[in-house]
C-alpha cells in the first residue's frame, strides 16, 4: 500500500473517533434530551406493538378505531345471533337428550295430561324427530355462534365465514322458491309421488304407529281429508293392510271426528268400515287440500319469506361492513 493511501485511512479513522467523542460529550451535556429521544422511540414501538398485535386481527385495534356506525352494527349482530345461538343450543341439547335417553321422554308423554304429547309416545317417532331436531338445532347453533363470537371478538375470519354461510342459505332459499314457481306442474307431481310413497311404504295403524303414521294422521285430521286422492289409496298401504282390524277400509283419521281432532274419536264408529259423505271425508284427497291451503295462505307465506330474506340480507350486510371497518382500522394502525 502506498504512503498516500495509508495517510488517507489514518485520517479517516481519526475523524470517525472524533465524531464519536463529540456525540458522547453532547449526550453527557444534555442527558434529558437523549433519554427523551429513547423514550419516544420505545413508546412508538410499544404503541405499534399494542395496536398491531401479533396476529394482525387484534380486538384492541378495532375497538380503538371503530366509529359509531360500526359499533351499532356490532351490537345488532350480537343481539340477533345471540338469539339464534341460545335457541339452537336449547333445541340441540334437548334433541340429544331425546336421542340418547328417549325412555324419560316416553314416560313423560304417558304421565302427562297433555293429549298432544300422546301422539309422540312411540320410540320410532321420537328417534326420527330427535335426529331431525339435532340437524336443525346444530345448524342454527353454529350460525349463531359464528355471528355472535365474530361480532364480540371483532374477528374478520369468523365474520367472513358467517357472512358466506348466510349467503349460501339465502341463495338456496331463493333457488328453491324460483324452481318451485317455474316448474309448478313438476313440483305438484313430485309432491304427489312423495305422498303416495310414504303412504304405501310407511303408513301403519295407530297401535304400531311410526313417525310417518303420526304425520299422516295429523295431516288428515287437521285438513279433513283421506289419503292422497281418496280412501282407495290405503289399499296399497302395506303396513296398514297387515296390521288393521278386519273390515276396515280406511283409518279413523279419515272419519268426521268428535271434539278435539287429536283424540281421533269418530262421530260414527262405523265410518272405518262403512264410509259415507255423512260420516267421513273418504272422497276428499289430502293433495287437493294442501293445494287449497297453499293458495289460501300464500300471502302469509310470502310475507314470512320476504321478512326472513330481508333479515338475512341485513345480517350479511352488517357482517361484511364490520369486516371492512376492521380492515381499515388495521391499515391505519399499521401505518401509524
Amino acid at each position: 500500500m502506498s504512503f498516500a493511501n495509508r495517510l488517507k485511512n489514518c485520517c479517516g479513522r481519526v475523524k470517525s473517533d472524533a465524531n464519536h467523542v463529540d456525540d458522547k460529550e453532547a449526550g453527557a451535556q444534555n442527558p434529558a434530551a437523549t433519554e427523551s429521544n429513547g423514550q419516544n422511540s420505545a413508546g412508538r414501538k410499544d404503541k405499534k406493538r399494542r395496536l398491531c398485535g401479533s396476529g394482525g386481527d387484534s380486538p384492541g385495534v378495532s375497538r380503538m378505531a371503530l366509529n359509531c356506525g360500526t359499533v351499532f352494527a356490532k351490537y345488532l349482530l350480537c343481539f340477533f345471533n345471540f338469539i339464534f345461538f341460545a335457541a339452537g343450543g336449547t333445541v340441540l341439547a334437548l334433541s340429544i337428550w331425546l336421542a340418547v335417553d328417549n325412555t324419560s321422554f316416553l314416560i313423560l308423554t304417558r304421565v302427562s295430561e297433555n293429549d298432544s304429547l300422546q301422539e309422540f309416545n312411540q320410540p320410532s317417532v321420537m328417534e326420527h324427530g330427535a335426529y331431525i331436531l339435532i340437524v336443525a338445532g346444530g345448524l342454527v347453533f353454529c350460525i349463531g355462534f359464528l355471528g355472535c363470537c365474530g361480532a364480540v371478538l371483532e374477528s374478520r375470519v369468523l365474520l367472513t365465514i358467517y357472512g358466506l354461510t348466510v349467503i349460501v342459505i339465502f341463495l338456496l332459499e331463493v333457488t328453491g322458491g324460483a324452481l318451485a314457481a317455474v316448474y309448478k306442474a313438476e313440483t305438484e307431481e313430485e309432491l304427489q309421488n312423495f305422498l303416495k310413497l310414504t303412504l304405501k311404504k310407511y303408513y301403519s295403524t295407530q297401535a304400531t304407529a311410526n313417525s310417518m303414521t303420526v304425520s299422516w294422521n295429523a295431516l288428515m285430521a287437521e285438513l279433513k281429508c283421506c289419503g292422497v286422492n281418496n280412501y282407495t289409496d290405503f289399499e296399497l298401504a302395506t303396513m296398514w293392510q297387515t296390521n288393521k282390524t278386519d273390515g276396515m277400509v280406511m283409518p279413523v283419521a279419515c272419519c268426521i271426528l268428535e271434539g278435539d281432532p287429536k283424540k281421533f274419536k269418530p262421530l260414527d264408529p262405523s265410518c272405518v268400515s262403512d264410509p259415507s259423505p255423512e260420516n267421513s271425508y273418504y272422497l276428499t284427497g289430502c293433495l287437493g287440500r294442501l293445494q287449497e291451503n297453499t293458495f289460501y295462505y300464500l300471502p302469509t307465506m310470502l310475507s314470512v319469506a320476504i321478512g326472513l330474506g330481508t333479515l338475512q340480507l341485513i345480517l350479511i350486510t352488517l357482517s361484511f361492513y364490520m369486516c371492512r371497518a376492521i380492515g381499515k382500522a388495521l391499515k391505519v394502525a399499521t401505518v401509524d
